[in-house]
């Protein structure tokens, strides 16, 4: 195994594996996904799904089912995140918008209702809050709070705790603020700073604002939160990271470890 499953939490087991590859929203861009795809090697290599899968790109349930794919195939290999995007009510209503998966569902296969079933068992219900290299760097969609108390916040996430970490932004002052996206926080350095000592880790890495990372990773917070994007649908090129499993990389040499879609 090259995670251990802890609730919501997947923690990496570096001795298992060679390279991590790092992939951020996607939101319908299959032909990312499927390059991401060519440079995953199950042998020896690990992949994490920040989250966002669909929205926005025209391909959204070929992504879906794409990963489901993978993770059914290659299940000690692949870490998939939970992004704001894979955010719904029980009963089928995202709790975000626009939400263009529900139309493309109905064009393509039917009901939404009927796909929704299988959707929420085979996949929603099946992804990560956070995925942990322990001692280096804490993976989410979108960000922390000063909710993260401890790794038990990330096993077992309370709600408002979830809401954080899919829904968050980084923000250049100091504190927590409301969100002007209706959930979630804006979160300051020192609340990254403060989280990053609590879990012991160096740095956050996140995607959930592609428009901050449109041809490369985004570093703030005095090197400690790290933003990526691996869809082209907000234009610029899109990108993985492909970080070693042994001597990681400082945050100013992140740039070095990107890998083209």
């Amino acid at each position: 195994m090259s995670f251990q499953s802890k609730g919501k939490l997947a923690i990496i087991q570096l001795e298992k594996i060679k390279r991590i590859i790092v992939a951020g929203d996607l939101h319908g861009d299959f032909s990312s996904l499927k390059k991401i795809i060519k440079i995953f090697n199950p042998n020896e290599d690990l992949i994490i799904f920040l989250g966002d899968y669909a929205d926005r790109g025209e391909k959204s349930v070929e992504v879906i089912e794409e990963i489901k794919n993978l993770i059914k195939e290659h299940s000690k290999k692949v870490i998939a995140l939970k992004g704001n995007h894979e955010d719904y009510f029980d009963y089928g209503e995202p709790k975000f918008s626009p939400c263009t998966l529900i139309q493309e569902v109905e064009r393509k296969i039917g009901s939404w209702n009927l796909y929704f079933k299988s959707f929420k068992k085979d996949f929603l219900d099946k992804l990560y809050i956070a995925a942990e290299i322990q001692n280096y760097a804490l993976f989410v969609h979108a960000g922390v709070s000063r909710k993260v108390k401890s790794e038990k916040d990330l096993i077992n996430p309370s709600k408002d705790v979830e809401e954080d970490l899919i829904w968050s932004d980084p923000f250049d002052e100091e504190g927590e603020y409301p969100n002007p996206r209706g959930a979630g926080i804006l979160y300051g350095k020192d609340v990254s700073k403060e989280v990053c000592e609590r879990l012991n880790v160096k740095f956050i890495i996140r995607s959930h604002e592609p428009m901050k990372a449109l041809s490369n990773p985004f570093v703030e917070h005095d090197g400690r939160v790290i933003t990526i994007s691996s869809t082209s649908v907000y234009g610029g090129r899109p990108f993985v990271l492909i970080l070693p499993a042994k001597n990681f990389p400082k945050s100013k040499e992140i740039e070095k470890y990107v890998a083209f879609l």
